[in-house]
């Protein structure tokens, strides 16, 4: 085994209790998520607004940092002595299995609920003739609803992460290097895509913003990050007083970079993610909220562990379902006559968007519906020694028991689809419409986000 090879996995052994904080940065991001998608829903091109939800999309860049640096983190001790992930075919498919199928599910259920919503204006004969190709589509391109684009670049990472692990081994002693070639790497291509042109349509997803190019630079920095986690977790808390400065003074920059394009481009434009100044401000960001993560990680007690460790297992789950239960607060809120772009009814549906997908998701993970819906296996109370018995005559009664709760939860999250499709539609086509539009896009206007996701 070369040395350079010894000091790459022994850099990936830190102390499992140092990973706590990357639970709370996890949770921390995934509510930013839901923040932003809050303000955005209800207030998509409107110029203050619209700087509150400029401020929060470096929630797309820490979630694609934290998912590399635990990966690297979790593989990088499995290797072989020749630095090589010894079932790299055994690799992809557990991957793909836990990435892909809840895309592909999730995919085809915000297809079928843009299907109810169009019933009243679209010829339905044509959208069920259309609907194979569409779904095949948005698969392709990533647009089956505005946040589903994680999940499509994070299956291209699965593909080239043998090939991440390669390069990590061969640069070792020059991380410092291929950290700046993809910052340079990084910059370049925002900067295509925000005064030249986004690739769209089949090109989203190799070149576009579901490609690997448009975030690699968060995927390659969480990568050197979970090799060096304790050099980074040493420099941060060290330099703690310098991040944090950091901030206002990246935010500033930011927010004078969007008034100055408000005028030309609209709200919208000017507060998209993808320009070269969101680079700083994430970077930023990344190491405020990791600062916090880490505080939040030293509290004491139980429940602070539980709330942040069981959390991080549940927020991949939140981030796929929340746009759904986001959409739901949304149709309710115009039925009864209480929609409002105010702060206070924002930050009402922040609360029961988060805390709904929070409740959702934890249903789900007691289920068999926990791997395909979220990629988690499903979580199970581990049992008392004294039941490491041979199993009971009443077995087959309890397994009946868990198929009743399995088919229950299957039942549940069909009605609450149910409720989004019958509150939405019972306002009429136009407003019907208008309510999903800014959840999923799945016609002319496909990938459009209301928040600049």
């Amino acid at each position: 085994m070369s040395d350079g090879y010894r000091r790459l996995t022994l850099a990936a052994d830190a102390s499992p209790g140092r990973l706590r904080q990357l639970d709370a940065l996890r949770v921390l991001t995934c509510l930013s998520v839901v923040l932003v998608h809050s303000i955005g829903a209800y207030s998509p091109d409107i110029p203050g607004p619209g700087a509150a939800t400029a401020l929060l999309h470096y929630s797309r860049e820490i979630f694609f940092f934290v998912s590399a640096l635990v990966l690297v983190r979790t593989y990088v001790p499995r290797l072989g002595p020749d630095g090589r992930l010894a079932d790299v075919a055994g690799f992809r498919r557990r991957r793909m299995r836990l990435i892909g199928i809840p895309y592909l599910l999730w995919t085809a259920l915000y297809l079928l609920v843009w299907v109810w919503h169009v019933r009243a204006t679209e010829p339905m004969l044509r959208v069920l003739d259309e609907l194979p190709m569409r779904f095949w589509y948005l698969v392709i391109t990533g647009n089956g609803s505005y946040h589903m684009y994680f999940l499509l670049v994070t299956l291209q990472f699965t593909v080239i992460f043998p090939a991440v692990l390669a390069l990590l081994t061969r640069t070792q002693g020059r991380h410092g290097r291929v950290l700046a070639v993809a910052t340079v790497l990084q910059v370049a291509t925002l900067a295509v895509y925000h005064w030249v042109q986004v690739p769209d349509e089949g090109w989203r997803m190799l070149l576009g913003d579901s490609s690997l190019f448009a975030y690699q630079l968060w995927l390659v920095a969480g990568a050197l990050a979970g090799l060096h986690l304790e050099r980074m977790h040493d420099w941060i808390t060290g330099h703690g007083a310098l991040v944090l400065a950091s901030v206002p003074v990246t935010g500033a920059l930011l927010l004078w970079a969007y008034w100055v394009q408000v005028p030309g481009r609209g709200a919208m434009a000017a507060g998209t993610p993808l320009q070269p100044v969101m680079v700083l401000w994430s970077l930023s960001m990344l190491g405020a909220l990791y600062l916090a993560a880490d505080r939040l990680a030293r509290l004491r007690g139980a429940l602070a562990r539980g709330v942040f460790g069981y959390g991080a297992q549940l927020s991949f789950g939140v981030y796929l379902a929340h746009p759904l239960l986001l959409d739901l607060i949304q149709s309710a809120a115009r039925r009864v006559g209480l929609f409002a772009a105010s702060p206070a009814f924002v930050l009402a549906s922040f609360v029961l968007t988060a805390g709904g997908s929070v409740a959702l998701c934890a249903l789900l993970h007691r289920t068999r519906l926990s791997l395909p819906m979220m990629g988690r296996v499903r979580h199970r109370r581990p049992a008392p020694a004294r039941e490491a018995a041979p199993k009971s005559p009443r077995e087959p009664e309890r397994e009946a028991g868990r198929s009743r709760v399995a088919a229950t939860t299957a039942l549940m999250l069909v009605v609450s689809i149910g409720m989004v499709l019958g509150i939405g539609s019972s306002q009429g086509p136009s407003v019907a419409r208008a309510s999903w539009a800014v959840t999923v896009q799945a016609d002319g206007n496909v990938g459009a986000d209301p928040a600049g996701r």
